[in-house]
Formats: structure tokens, C-alpha cells, sequence
């Protein structure tokens, strides 16, 4: 695989990691504040944003391979609902837990 091929899914795979690390902390931050488990919501947003990975390498080694009939993963509506919509999905939902476990540190300084 050529390198721009590795660099560009790392993009996807940092949004994964960062979930997952946020995860961690929102658990640790949740347990101590006794607040509801909402936190379990980042682990589906890693799920889609690993979906997403996939897609992408699958697509990008569909293209590289140059195949000589038309191959699914080179279609618009492949990279639709297995790279987009999942990546779409996962940071809608990233930002939405992420808003309910950490607005305070906003409004904490306007306090």
C-alpha cells in the first residue's frame, strides 16, 4: 500500500482513539459526580468510527488492486454507507456525549 494510503486512514483512527480515551475519562469523571452511564454511547461511536476505518482501507486497496471488473467498494453508494454515514454518525454522537459530561468547563468560567 503506498503511504498516502496508510496516512489517510489515520484520520479515522484518531477519532477512534480520542473516543476512547474520552470514554475513559468521562467514566472515571462520571462515577465520581454519580451520573447516569452515558459515557457508554463513545464505545458505539468507536464501533461506527471502526466500521468507517474499515471501509476506507477496504476501498483504498479495492483502488490500488485496479480491478478489471466493476468492484462494490469503488461505488458512491459503498463509500456512502460505510465510510460517511458511520464517520457522520459517530462524531454526531462524540459531540453530544461529550457536550453532556464536559459543558460545565464553559459554563464553570463564566461562573
Amino acid at each position: 500500500m503506498p503511504l498516502i494510503t496508510i496516512f489517510s486512514a489515520i484520520a479515522p483512527l484518531s477519532i477512534v482513539v480520542v473516543f476512547h480515551i474520552l470514554a475513559k475519562l468521562s467514566r472515571r469523571f462520571g462515577s465520581v459526580l454519580k451520573m447516569n452511564a452515558v459515557y457508554k454511547w463513545y464505545y458505539l461511536a468507536e464501533g461506527l468510527g471502526i466500521i468507517a476505518l474499515l471501509a476506507h482501507l477496504w476501498q483504498a486497496s479495492t483502488l490500488l488492486s485496479a480491478p478489471q471488473q466493476p468492484a462494490p467498494a469503488l461505488t458512491p453508494w459503498f463509500g456512502l454507507l460505510f465510510f460517511n454515514l458511520p464517520l457522520t454518525l459517530a462524531v454526531t454522537i462524540g459531540l453530544i456525549v461529550t457536550w453532556r459530561y464536559w459543558s460545565w468547563l464553559i459554563t464553570e468560567k463564566e461562573k
